[in-house]
């Protein structure tokens, strides 16, 4: 088991952050990921516009969880339409 940073920007427009936030932590969970931590990283302007947004609500999971687990966690991370763009880093050891 390895420990993951997971960056998530989410759609800040109808309160769709909070939404995808909850369905992020669901993703996790029911890939039995365990979230060590959680930082609202607040609001910010994109780099480029994505699908029509210019700025996006930023968020940080630490997550322990096994390697092979990764792939279908982006499968499903990929279909939800709060989120804009997502990156899984592992943390150095």
């Amino acid at each position: 088991m390895k420990t993951y940073e997971l960056v998530c920007a989410f759609r800040i427009k109808e309160g769709q952050d909070v939404a995808g936030i909850e369905a992020v932590k669901k993703i996790l969970t029911d890939a039995k990921a365990a979230i060590t931590s959680e930082e609202d990283m607040g609001d910010r302007e994109l780099a480029y516009e994505i699908d029509k947004e210019s700025r996006g609500r930023y968020r940080l999971f630490n997550v322990d969880l096994d390697q092979e687990k990764i792939p279908k966690i982006e499968d499903a991370l990929k279909l939800r339409k709060e989120i804009l763009r997502y990156l899984f880093v592992v943390k150095g050891n």
